[in-house]
This record gives structure tokens, sequence and C-alpha cells, in this order.
């Protein structure tokens, strides 16, 4: 009986669709190429995806450090919020400066430009290895193809930065033991840049280079490589510690055990099912890799040299497999250092198997490009879908329309409306429900409906309900007069 796979291997089709893509990765200059995608599938969101998920506590964060100096000791405006440095809200809050204030445009920025960053690495890796340019090409792809990508491509948290530093960490080690230049230089550019990733996430991601690059040293015997090692740790540890150091209060661990997940607060999924979620969010980088690394380990032909694989899939796994039996459970984005290698990987695999095996790769081609496809699609429809895209947006310019007929400080408890109030202009507080309960009027409050109506009910004389808030109207704005 003819199968799939033996029909595929009967026709042309894969060939072509080979082709298809080598004329395409041939036809432009290649890094052109690469930032005219980047701008096309994050440009328009750049612009019109306003703020989501946990994104206005980076933007929070940034905003408090130009109005209230809060630069040292991170703030959500009045409240202190010390679970880890915060280095990407400081770079938003130093491109913002310049321009009086902290907009979606400067606050998405940075982030956009590590995508563009990343792609440059991958591409580079792979041309220091000799892919070609289609196979180097290919590896870009399957990064900006990833459903974890697409999904994190412009928003404004630290996990993909993060990803990108680590894996710049990486090819600098890698390019410097290559030539075997592996100074002094080369090791304190390494400890520089794990002390910026540090700062973006707090110390334990490290692990992906630390635990990599440190098993491939100890498994290649590499001893020269260790006091490099030691420079480049202590470079990067020196501004870590510095930092929890001098923001320091007691109680401050409860908070950073609970950050690090050594006491963690909620349970994530665990190693089977987060392994297969991390797969499905990875692909289709996770194909060609595999094929690639299957068809190393049963002898096939060599692309690239032996140490890199071997290097790479340390740094890829080693840290990954800690974090897939951590205690207390992982998510997807736990693991996006190891997408990086794991499109360098799929790069080689192009160049592996398109001539001899392309009933392999041209179906991970097509699904790269049905994924491309789709994330150039919601990029460009965002201008046109507001309240899908921007209904935070919407509703700040709502509150704000009311608050400046009105003037006085918002008010809120925990993280209400974490993604509407940083647009609002004015002074924000947070406070607890006993607080407002006493509080002088005139003011603003926007509180979770159940608290809003218990507010009231305390408060009937001075206290009103003005509109509902939210995307299921799950606040209520309140004002407090006199």
């Amino acid at each position: 009986m003819t199968t799939l796979a033996d029909r595929l291997r009967a026709s042309t089709f894969p060939e072509r669709v080979v082709a298809a893509w080598n004329a395409a990765a041939t036809r432009w200059n290649p890094i052109a190429a690469i930032v005219a995608a980047c701008a096309v599938l994050t440009g328009p969101l750049v612009f019109f995806r306003g703020y989501n998920s946990d994104e206005g506590l980076a933007v929070s964060i940034a905003r408090s450090a130009l109005e209230d100096g809060e630069w040292l000791v991170p703030h959500m405006f009045n409240l202190r919020w010390v679970e880890r440095p915060t280095l990407l809200s400081w770079i938003i809050a130093a491109i913002s400066a310049p321009f009086g204030g902290v907009s979606q445009i400067t606050a998405r920025l940075p982030v956009v430009l590590f995508v563009l960053l990343g792609c440059l690495l991958i591409y580079a890796l792979l041309r220091k290895l000799s892919a070609s340019v289609p196979a180097s090409l290919i590896g870009v792809a399957l990064f900006l193809a990833c459903p974890l990508v697409i999904r994190s491509n412009v928003m404004i948290t630290a996990d993909l930065p993060l990803a990108v530093l680590l894996f710049l960490a990486f090819f600098l080690w890698w390019s410097g033991f290559e030539k075997g230049s592996l100074g002094f230089g080369r090791w304190f550019a390494v400890g520089i840049v794990l002390a910026l990733a540090g700062l973006l996430k707090g110390p334990q991601p490290l692990a992906y280079f630390a635990l990599g690059v440190g098993l491939y040293v100890l498994g290649s015997r590499s001893w020269r490589q260790i006091p490099g090692l030691i420079i480049a740790g202590l470079i990067c540890a020196l501004p870590l510690a510095a930092w929890y150091a001098a923001i320091y209060t007691p109680g401050d661990e409860g908070s950073w055990a609970a950050f690090m997940r050594v006491r963690p607060a909620t349970q994530l999924p665990g190693p089977l099912a987060a392994s297969f979620k991390t797969a499905a969010e990875m692909l289709p980088a996770v194909l060609l890799a595999a094929a690639f690394l299957i068809a190393q380990a049963f002898g096939g032909e060599r692309v690239a040299p032996r140490r890199f694989v071997a290097a790479a899939a340390c740094y890829a796994f080693t840290a990954a497999i800690v974090v897939l039996f951590w205690p207390g459970g992982s998510l997807p984005r736990y693991f996006l250092p190891m997408l990086l290698p794991l499109c360098v990987f799929g790069g080689l695999g192009y160049d592996l198997l398109a001539a001899r095996r392309a009933d392999i790769v041209a179906p991970v081609l097509l699904l790269t490009a049905a994924l491309l496809a789709y994330a150039l699609v919601l990029s460009l429809l965002s201008p046109f879908l507001p309240l899908r895209y921007r209904q935070a947006e919407i509703d700040a310019a709502r509150v704000t329309a009311l608050v400046q007929k009105a003037p006085a400080t918002i008010y809120r408890t925990g993280d209400t409306a974490l993604n509407v109030l940083p647009y609002v202009p004015g002074r924000i507080r947070n406070a607890t429900p006993d607080e407002l309960a006493a509080l002088p009027g005139p003011a603003w409050m926007i509180l979770p409906t159940e608290q809003a109506d218990a507010l009231v009910a305390r408060r009937p004389d001075k206290l009103r309900v003005v509109m509902p808030v939210g995307d299921a109207e799950q606040w209520r704005l309140l004002r407090l007069d006199r």
C-alpha cells in the first residue's frame, strides 16, 4: 500500500517548493530582506496594538521612573515592585524621556529591535558555519514564524529580549572559541551581555549559558576556558548583586522566592504537558531541527563542525531540561532561549536535507510560509479592528476625557486596569479598599465591580459610579466628590 510519504518522494512537488524558496531567498539582499520582514510583521502592531496581557506592568514601571524618579527601585506608580530588576522598563524610560513621557511607540520599539537583533544573529551564525543564503534565511524565517514569537514580537515583556541577549552571549563565546581567541576581552564582553540579560529578569535564566557552556567545557575538557567562565560570571554577578543589595528591605525574600519559583505560589503545567505545549509553540523550528539532529546522530553528512553541534545542543537543552522538571511546573515562554539555537539547527537541516530529502523539507517550508502569512495578516489587520486590538486604549481615552473635565488623582487597588491606566495622563496611585473608604475628595477611582459596589454602599453620599471600564466591563470608574 502506497503511503503519503511514498507519494511525496515520488512527486516533483517537494523539489519545486525547495526550488521556489532558493530562488526567492537569493533574489534580494538578505539583510535588507530580514529588516523588511521584521518591519512588515511588527511595524503596524507598534502603532495599532494596544497594551494587553501584563504589558502594563513594564510600562507603569517606566512611567513611574520618569514621573516619580523611581529608577533604582521599581514602582508601579506608588507601589513598590521588587520581584526582579527591570532593565526593559529602564530602557523604555530612557528612550521616552526626550519625548516627555512613555508612549506606545517608545514602549514597543525596544522589543522590536531585539527581534531584529535575534534574526540577524541567527543569520550571522549560520553564515559563519558556511550555511547557504537560503538555509540562513530559513533559520530566520523559522524564528519569525514561531507561534511564540508571533505573539510576543512587540509584547512589552522581558522574555524575548532575554532570549536574544543570552544567544548573543553564546554567539560571542562561540565566535571566539572557533577562532581560538577566547581572551580576557572576549570574556569581558560575554560577561557584560550576561549582566544585561540578568538585569532583564533576574539571575535564573542565565543558567542557559552557564549550564550549557559549562557542560560543554567540562565534556570537551577545555580546561583553559574555566578561568574565562569565572571572569564572565563575576562580571555578570556584580551588577545583579549590587541591585539586590541596594533595594533590599526585610521581607523581600518572599517576593524573590515566589518569582524564582523556589516557593511557587501557583502550579503550572507539569513536564509532559509543558513539553508538548512548548513543542507546538515552537513549530516549525522544532521539526527541521529534529530532522537535522536525528540525521547527525545516525551518521549523516556533516554540514557543521561536530563541536558546534555539541556546544549548541548543550546550550539549548541543558537548562531547558532543568526548567522542564522545575518544581511548580513551567510555561513555553520559559524556553524561549532554546528557540534561537533550534532555528540555527533548522537552517543547517535545510542545507543537509533540501537536495536529498525535499519531501521532508517542503512541508516545513509550507508550514513556515503559512505561519508567516498568518502573522502578516494579523499585523496588517491591526489598524482596522480597534475593538480587538486597542480596547485598552479606547477605554483609556474615555477615562481621560472625564478626568480632564474634573481633574483629580486616580486611585486603584492592586493591578486593576493594568493596561488601561498607563495610557491615562495625570497622577495615579494605588490604595487599599480601607484607605479609599477614608479618602477625602475630590478623587477618581477604578475598582473591580465588587469592590466598587461595596465602597459605594459605604459612602453613598459622596461616591458614585460613572461608567464601566474593561473589555468585559469588569471594572468601574468612580467619582468621589468633596
